[in-house]
């Protein structure tokens, strides 16, 4: 992996992604609900030329689930991994940073300092494998 993290906010913290993972970010449109997934899926999008499942960051992360009238995230994050394409509602993107932290071997990593992007950012560092099998565990489950 490389030294490149791209940081963003979704689920209420600054979140970083190795950068080699992230294709591309567009408006999040339109949602198709997918009855059964769980709540691991907020639903499916159109994006690059195909439909992308978009994940629910609550349920993965294990964060309380927002009220029914929050804002959904304005964005729409595409990651490819695994030879899959998965998207995930952010709020922001914040940039990318060079950092030689790698994501450990958890979902989420303990909360750090994020490169010196206006003086670094506190966060999480997002494994993208484990992102994939949980969800991927999620869905075998209902």
């Amino acid at each position: 992996m490389s030294d490149s993290l791209l940081l963003f906010r979704a689920a209420g913290r600054v979140l970083a992604l190795p950068a080699e993972v992230a294709r591309q970010v567009r408006p999040l449109d339109t949602l198709t609900p997918l009855p059964g997934s769980g709540g691991a899926l907020l639903g499916l999008s159109a994006a690059a030329g195909r439909v992308v499942p978009v994940a629910d960051l609550h349920a993965l992360l294990d964060l309380p689930t927002p009220p029914a009238d929050h804002r959904r995230a304005p964005l729409l994050l595409l990651l490819h991994g695994q030879g899959q394409a998965l998207g995930l509602p952010v709020d922001e993107v914040i940039g990318f940073i060079e950092d030689p932290q790698t994501p450990g071997e958890d979902l989420l990593s303990p909360e750090t300092l994020l490169g010196s992007f206006q003086e670094g950012q506190r966060g999480h560092i997002v494994n993208p494998e484990v992102l994939l099998g949980t969800l991927r565990r999620r869905l075998e489950t209902v």
